[in-house]
Formats: C-alpha cells, sequence, structure tokens
C-alpha cells in the first residue's frame, strides 16, 4: 500500500506542477491554443488520479484481501474499465 501511496502524491504533484504551469501561461498571454492543450492535460491527469482513487478504495477498503471468484474479478475489471472512460 505504500508504493501506491508514493505513487498517488507524485501523480498529485506533477498536477500541481501542470497548474502552476498553466497560471504562468496566462500570466505570459500564452496563446489560448497552448492553454487550451494544457488543460485538457491536467484534466486527463485529474481523470487518471479519480481512476486510481476509485481502484484504491476497492482494493482496500470493498475487498480487503479477500479471496474473489476470477468471474467476480472479471466483472469487477468491467466494472472498473467502465469507470476509466
Amino acid at each position: 500500500m505504500r508504493g501506491r501511496r508514493k505513487e498517488t502524491l507524485i501523480h498529485i504533484r506533477r498536477i500541481q506542477g501542470q497548474i502552476d504551469t498553466l497560471v504562468k501561461y496566462i500570466e505570459q498571454g500564452k496563446d489560448c491554443l497552448d492553454i487550451a492543450m494544457l488543460t485538457t492535460s491536467i484534466a486527463k491527469s485529474f481523470d487518471a488520479l479519480r481512476f486510481r482513487t476509485f481502484e484504491g478504495f476497492i482494493l482496500n477498503h470493498v475487498l480487503k484481501g479477500k479471496k474473489i471468484p476470477k468471474k467476480r474479478i472479471k466483472t469487477l475489471n468491467s466494472l472498473i474499465s467502465l469507470y476509466k472512460k
């Protein structure tokens, strides 16, 4: 679990860096296309963070190390894939 937490913090810091860059872009009057591309990148990073949080919740709070039949794991993976879209 510690590795997952560390990866999540790294991900959040990456998003912070992207937001800092976005502020600089706006302050510097960068082209709207550059700003739009960066905001799209930030949105995708947030989506990935949202997915990581959802997956962690399922693994750590719902399943809690329980043995799950393969059919249920397949269903769970389908649910996670739907959430990812």
